[in-house]
Parts: structure tokens; sequence; C-alpha cells
């Protein structure tokens, strides 16, 4: 049987899924209002009634330029924590580890684009010394994510580490958008929210080929979550979330966008695809 596709072209675009630590989160919380009768069907379930997750960063080639879409979870987190959230440290599972694996160096990424600031989310901006780890590259994050990531208040301070942050701030690599933001021709950020204050999108576009990837962060974190009314209980603004998932799901079943998903530990790839009741996702093979 054909393994679920980790690289994909997109025209002129080279992109390959790579791997940062694996996870786990309450399932409950994943899944929202869905029941559990309900979700415990779709995945794995550990005896702490966890779920396991991804952290994949994608890395984009087009000409010159290459580019790690969301970073990941890293490996600043104190044995408490990688307990708690079951992380997993097996040989292979870290960014830097991944793009060594396709040969490409740190220095060599050009662009690092974050769709919110989130600790699972760019938590391996920084390696474990504090400090960037693309010395060379733009970072680009939602204004609003940056702000909060740097002085959260309560009810944000536990998605948020302004350590993660703060030493790209410092560097002088953080650059900033409000709404969306044309980050290299075809590259495109776009602000939805709902799960945070700013969580967005990454379109990929040929516009000669006539093809579009897109990343959907925490939008649509997994395979089973492409269904409209599956909305993660972390969401800060579920109605936004809702509104934002009815607006850009069905655009990318009409224009047969190819989505590239963050969090899910199986297929990271694929389609979506709606038939008489619901929308879900169709792997693509590699």
């Amino acid at each position: 049987m054909a393994q679920p596709a980790r690289q994909i072209q997109i025209g002129r675009f080279k992109i390959t899924a790579l791997r940062d630590r694996d996870f786990a989160l309450d399932g409950g919380a994943m899944f929202g209002v869905v029941p559990r009768v309900l979700w415990q069907k779709m995945t794995p379930v550990n005896e702490d009634h966890t779920i396991p997750l991804a952290t994949t960063p994608f890395l984009v080639e087009v000409g010159e330029h290459k580019i790690v879409i969301e970073p990941g979870l890293g490996r600043r987190w104190n044995e408490k924590q990688q307990l708690m959230f079951r992380m997993d440290a097996s040989d292979g599972k870290d960014l830097l580890q991944s793009l060594q694996g396709v040969g490409i160096a740190p220095e060599e990424i050009t662009h690092c684009l974050m769709t919110h600031c989130h600790w699972d989310h760019i938590g391996a901006v920084c390696d474990e010394n504090g400090k960037p780890v693309f010395g060379n590259a733009q970072h680009w994050a939602p204004q609003v994510e940056a702000q909060i990531c740097l002085k959260p208040d309560h009810l944000r301070k536990a998605s948020y580490r302004s350590e993660d942050l703060q030493p790209v701030v410092t560097a002088g690599l953080l650059q900033t958008f409000e709404n969306e933001k044309e980050i290299l021709p075809g590259m495109s950020m776009h602000l939805l929210g709902g799960h945070s204050d700013g969580a967005s999108v990454i379109l990929i576009q040929d516009e000669e080929a006539k093809q579009t990837a897109c990343f959907w962060g925490d939008v649509v974190p997994t395979r089973n979550h492409v269904h409209l009314p599956f909305i993660m209980a972390y969401d800060i603004h579920a109605e936004g979330s809702y509104q934002a998932r009815k607006q850009w799901i069905p655009r990318a079943v009409e224009e047969n966008w190819t989505c590239l998903l963050y969090h899910d530990p199986v297929s990271p790839i694929g389609i979506f695809q709606k038939d008489s009741r619901r929308f879900f996702w169709q792997v693509i093979e590699g």
C-alpha cells in the first residue's frame, strides 16, 4: 500500500512535509462539542484521554528562496512538560534533522512563516540556547499574534511563550502584517482569526500551472477536522472559526486546492472533498 505523500509540486513550488516533535493533547479539547462517541472512532486515544498529534513544518523551494512554514514545537521543554504533553524525542523528529535529511542548512532558509504564535507552532524558531535558528531569514507573523505573544493577557498566557519570539525580535528578524500579505510572488498569508486572534492560512499559487496549495495551520489542524462543525475547544472565538471555515473550506473544494495539514500524524498532504452531507479529507499518496 502506498504511503501518504510528503512531497508535492505546485507549479514552480516544490513543497516538502518535514518533521518536528510529535506530542498529544486532550481529545475532548481537540474536538470541542463533538461527542467522544464520534471522535474516538477517528483517532487512537491514549489512556489519559489524549490523542496523538504531529508538528509538521513545510519546506517550500522556489527559485533562490527556501521557506519554512511553521517551524514546530522545538526542544526547549522541561521534563514535566515533556511528560504532560507526551513529547516524542525520537531520532529524526526534529526540524533541523529533518532539514538536514533533505540537504538544507539553517542558514539557507530565506523566510520563516508563522500562521500564529502558539507554543506548539513556533517553539522551534529558536534553538536550545534561545537563539534564532534561521539567522538569515525574514520571519513573518500576524501583528496581533506578535503583540500577544510578547505580552499575553491572563486568558491567552497558557498558549504563548514570549521567549519563543523575543529573540527573533531582538535580532531584527521579525516582520508583521495585518489582514493579508504577499510574502513572495505566489505566496501570501491571510489572517482569518477564530482559533486565535490572528490565526492565518498561507496560500501558494502558480497561476501558469493553475495550481494552489493551502497551509491551514490550526484552522483545520488534522484530517478529522475538515467537517465544518468539528471546531476545537481551544479556539478562542468559536463563531469566528466557524465563519472562516464556512468560507474557506468550500473554496478549497471548488478550486481543487492541495491542502497541507500541520497536526495530522498520518496524512499531511491531501485534498478536501464534499459529499451530500459533509466535507471530508482525501489523502494524496506518495
